[in-house]
């Protein structure tokens, strides 16, 4: 993540995933803002952080690291990282559920089977 974080230039499809990561995850670097000091994006634009890191309903944020109350301070890979479990745990919530509900249908065809065996057997008189 770090990587595509310093190959930010503003232009790229890795810059535009970058944008709307930060937009939809409202976070703002790898860590927290302040890893943006460290890019070349940083030195190259008057020590900015890219817009995206404003937060949505400030006004006038230019993406100053000194105006941190117009920006969001946390970092992405936790906001993701934590996002990531999340799914994750829903997902196997789902397989459970799946899984159940599948055992339950194998024992009710081996009852109905059981069953059905029982009732065809015919006792002999003597």
């Amino acid at each position: 993540m770090t990587d595509v974080f310093q190959k930010y230039d503003g232009q790229n499809s890795e810059t535009r995933a970058v944008d709307y990561l930060q937009t939809q995850l409202q976070c703002c670097g790898v860590q927290n803002y302040t890893d943006w000091a460290r890019t070349t994006w940083y030195s190259s634009h008057n020590n900015t952080v890219p817009t995206s890191c404003c937060r949505a309903n400030s006004t006038g944020c230019t993406g100053r690291p000194d105006q941190p109350d117009l920006l969001y301070t946390q970092g992405c890979e936790a906001k993701l990282d934590q996002l990531l479990q999340d799914v994750l745990s829903y997902a196997m919530l789902v397989i459970l559920a799946f899984a159940i509900i599948k055992f339950f249908g194998i024992l009710s065809v081996c009852v109905i089977t059981c069953r059905r065996s029982r009732n065809d057997y015919q006792p002999l008189y003597a």
